[in-house]
């Protein structure tokens, strides 16, 4: 490409989205002209929903001069205005961009854990490798399914994925505060399911690990997470401290504290007999999905009262008491289906299926790794109460028939085996539920909070802004290094007191009751399960 590949959302040009673009319409548009005459740019999340990159999403308006009849179109068109206009002359485009994320520390820490390169071989090599191993042995079975890649690069600097916009073709994430319910938690668990033997399959006869290096074993990451676990209890005892009526919950949390984190560093083995690509950050926010129209769902249902009106308008359309009779009918029906739609809305809407994106800490390993952090982040304690039994049964019954399909069958993982494993590995679905439910749920939490500008953004302070951003850098490039040695459980200890010291203050004050409540049943329900025993919890 010979125009320079952004960096982040400020570097997107009209260049640069031209030859994108021309190269992306070529196949459906082949030997026409493409233009780019506009875009826009808006924010692609919210406060505290990406931690780790940029997200944005473009809206670019293409000229195309017909060399050939197009084979389809990303969009109606229209002209810049917005204004209809006649087929086949300017299109817009609905984009989304993902970049290194803004913050040079962040983007420093994301370099050395590999997560753009990951992401980027993720989207244009490894989804594809699978469906292609599953198609030759099960064709019958469904793809795995992320959002079309329009563009991609990861080399050096340059890291950007230019992809679908997911939220104009009807899908949308849950609400992170309520939690998944048991449908969503039902298609949710078998496609991972289905994602977890898929890879099991192929990497018992690929050498993947060795093909793709910078995807590292699980077990790494949940070394790397541990002083952002022994922070997190830190901050959770001193709140169970306050409270008079779990005195005994947090004298054995206290106890075990050591344990746990020593239990949660050293709990998956590399080498076991069931391993896996984990998505490693599968949560409600990675999570898309499409769901029916309630509005035809309505109708559907009201099909029958739709036809008794048309007959009783017919049978009164030359009386003036039918005329009224009918009309009556009428407004009933319109009244009967303006509350089933509301209701489709406020209740449940049949879910058309889902796709998961951020694939940037994905990692290879036991597969227990993506099923508890999902049950234990997504999910609220009167969920887990109802239907985890039933969901586990769904995930295990997936798992082993589409392995067995494949030619891989976990011949030595019958239910009672994976229950065992379940209840072995608990510790990573408690201290990852605890750690997601504090930094996400927080109000207080700097990640979460709408970034204000910056007094260095002014035109005239660009030279300052240089030599800070690459004082920065430099502490970056210094820090992380020490961070993978002895020292750095420690340092990394320290910095964690103070990005939790007002996530404390905030539990203390009560007000957010969504993330009391979450992280107050995740202990207790962890005590319950005997999560704090006092007896050694290191596995042999």
């Amino acid at each position: 490409m010979s125009v320079k590949t952004p960096r982040c959302s400020k570097e997107v040009s009209e260049r640069w989205l031209q030859e994108v673009m021309k190269d992306y319409l070529e196949d459906s548009h082949p030997g026409g002209q493409h233009d780019v005459t506009a875009f826009t740019i808006t924010p692609g999340y919210g406060p505290g929903d990406a931690f780790q990159s940029e997200l944005v999403l473009l809206d670019v308006w293409v000229k195309v001069k017909e060399g050939g009849s197009p084979a389809s179109q990303a969009g109606s068109p229209v002209l810049q205005d917005g204004s209809p206009e006649s087929p086949d002359s300017t299109v817009v485009h609905h984009l989304a961009a993902k970049f290194y994320s803004l913050d040079l520390m962040n983007r420093e820490m994301n370099k050395r854990m590999n997560t753009g390169q990951k992401e980027y071989l993720v989207y244009t090599k490894i989804i594809k490798e699978l469906n292609e191993f599953q198609a030759d042995r099960a064709s019958e079975e469904p793809r795995i399914t992320i959002p079309q890649l329009i563009y991609g690069r990861c080399t050096g600097n340059e890291n950007v994925l230019l992809m679908e916009n997911l939220k104009i073709h009807g899908y949308n994430t849950f609400d992170k505060r309520k939690g998944l319910d048991f449908e969503h938690l039902k298609v949710t668990i078998e496609h991972i399911a289905r994602v977890h033997a898929l890879s099991h399959a192929f990497y018992r006869e690929n050498d993947f690990r060795n093909k793709y290096p910078c995807f590292r074993p699980t077990l790494e990451y949940l070394k790397t997470f541990k002083p952002l676990a022994s922070a997190m209890l830190n901050i959770t005892i001193a709140f169970f401290r306050t409270l008079s009526d779990k005195r005994d919950v947090t004298q054995r949390l206290e106890a075990c504290k050591q344990r746990l984190l020593d239990k949660y560093s050293a709990i998956l083995l590399d080498g076991e007999d069931i391993m896996c690509l984990n998505h490693g950050d599968y949560w409600i926010n990675n999570i898309m999905y499409k769901h029916k129209s309630p509005v035809a769902q309505a109708s559907h249902e009201d099909s029958q009262t739709l036809a008794s009106h048309k007959a009783t308008q017919l049978s009164h359309e030359d009386s003036q008491e039918g005329h009224n009779i009918s009309q009556t009918s009428h407004n009933t029906s319109q009244t009967l289906a303006s509350q089933q739609v509301s209701q489709a809305h406020e209740s449940h809407q049949e879910i058309e299926t889902l796709k998961i994106i951020d694939w940037g800490t994905s990692s290879w390993g036991n597969p227990m790794f993506d099923l508890q952090y999902l049950l234990y982040t997504s999910t609220t304690r009167a969920v887990r109460n109802a239907h985890l039994d039933h969901l586990l049964h769904l995930y295990h019954s997936t798992f082993t028939k589409l392995a067995a399909k494949l030619g891989s069958p976990a011949a030595s993982w019958s239910y009672i085996q994976f229950k065992l494993e379940w209840e072995r590995t608990s510790v990573i679905g408690f201290l990852s539920g605890c750690a997601l439910t504090l930094g996400t749920l927080s109000t207080s939490n700097p990640v979460n909070k709408v970034p204000q500008p910056s007094y260095l953004d002014k035109p005239f302070l660009l030279p300052v802004k240089v030599i800070a951003d690459g004082l920065k850098l430099g502490m970056a490039k210094l820090l992380f290094p020490l961070l993978e040695k002895p020292i750095g459980e420690s340092i990394s200890k320290n910095m964690l007191r103070h990005t939790f010291q007002p996530i404390l203050q905030e539990l203390l004050s009560g007000q957010n009751e969504i993330m009391n409540k979450r992280l107050t049943d995740l202990i207790c329900e962890a005590d319950e399960k005997g999560i704090f025993s006092t007896e050694s919890i290191i596995p042999e």
